[in-house]
C-alpha cells in the first residue's frame, strides 16, 4: 500500500450539507469518492446519528473505505461515571469499527481535558488496559499529538516506548505540531517508526490566549505547516498508509481545493 488520500468526516462536511443541499451519507461519500478520496475517518457521533448499518451501506455504495473509526472517551478521569462511559465507548467502538471494516481505531477525549505528569502516567496505564481488546479484535489503536497532555513528539515517543510492544501506534497531526509551536519535520520524523495513520492539517496562523495556543486553519497548502515537505519525507522513507485531510471552516471551494492539493502531493 502506498500513500492513500483520506478525509476526516468533520468541519464543513459534518453534518453533510453541500451548497445548502442536505445530503445523506451515501451521497456525501459518493461525492468525496468522485473527487478522488479513497478513505474516510468516521467519528462515533455519526454512527450514533445515522446508525452503523446506514454507514456500512453508504461505504459499500460509494466505494469509500472506513480508514479509521474514532472513539471518544476520557481515560484519565477517576470519576466512576466517566470510567464506565469510557468502557462502554470502547466496547461499542470496537463493535462498530469491525462492522465498518475499519482497520484502525483512534481514541480522543483525554488529551484536551488533562495535563501534567501524573495524568500522563494514568493515560499510559489505561491505554495499556485497553490494548488487549484491540488485539483480540484484530484492530490497531492509535493516538495523536493534542492538548496539554500529549502535544509534543517527546511525549508521543514516550507513550509508544511504553506501549508499542503491546500494539499501540501513532497518528501524528501535522497541524497540531504547528499549533503547539513544534518543529513539524523533526516531530513527524521522530514519530514515524510507530505511525500508521496521519491527520493532515494546515494552519494559516497561530497565536496564544492565556497560555493556550489558538489557530486558524487554511486551505491545504496555503498555510504555515510544511505539508509538502512532510509528505515528501514520507515518500522518501517508504511510509505507506492513509493521509486523512482534516476539514475545518473551509467552504465548498476550499474543500475541493484542499482535496485536489492532497492528491497532487500524494502524486
Amino acid at each position: 500500500m502506498a500513500l492513500t488520500p483520506g478525509i476526516m468526516w468533520m468541519g464543513k462536511l459534518y453534518p453533510p450539507v453541500w451548497h445548502d443541499e442536505e445530503l445523506e451519507p451515501a451521497e456525501l461519500f459518493g461525492k468525496l469518492r468522485g473527487m478522488g478520496v479513497e478513505g474516510i475517518d468516521i467519528f462515533a457521533r455519526a454512527a450514533d446519528q445515522y446508525g452503523a448499518d446506514t454507514l456500512e451501506a453508504a461505504l459499500n455504495e460509494s466505494g469509500l473505505g472506513c480508514s479509521c473509526y474514532y472513539i471518544s472517551a476520557d481515560l484519565v478521569s477517576d470519576d466512576p461515571g466517566k470510567s464506565e462511559a469510557a468502557d462502554e465507548a470502547f466496547r461499542r467502538g470496537i463493535e462498530v469499527a469491525r462492522q465498518l471494516s475499519a482497520p484502525i481505531c483512534f481514541t480522543h477525549g483525554s488529551q484536551h481535558a488533562h495535563a501534567g505528569e501524573e495524568n500522563l502516567q494514568k493515560y499510559i496505564d489505561r491505554l495499556g488496559e485497553k490494548l488487549p481488546l484491540f488485539a483480540d479484535a484484530g484492530l490497531t489503536l492509535v493516538i495523536e499529538n493534542a492538548g496539554h497532555l500529549l502535544h509534543t513528539a517527546d511525549r508521543m515517543v514516550r507513550v509508544c516506548e511504553a506501549l508499542g510492544d503491546e500494539g499501540l501506534r501513532l497518528c501524528p497531526d501535522t497541524g497540531n505540531f504547528t499549533l503547539w509551536g513544534q518543529d513539524e519535520i523533526d516531530a513527524v520524523r521522530r514519530c514515524l517508526p510507530w505511525s500508521v495513520h496521519f491527520h493532515i492539517k494546515d494552519y494559516a496562523e497561530r497565536w496564544e490566549e492565556a497560555g493556550n495556543p489558538r489557530g486558524r486553519e487554511s486551505v491545504l497548502g496555503e498555510g504555515l505547516t510544511p505539508v509538502e515537505e512532510i509528505i515528501g519525507m514520507l515518500k522518501d522513507e517508504g511510509w505507506s498508509g492513509v493521509l486523512a485531510w482534516e476539514p475545518g471552516p473551509q467552504d465548498e471551494e476550499g474543500v475541493t481545493d484542499s482535496v485536489r492539493e492532497l492528491l497532487r502531493l500524494i502524486g
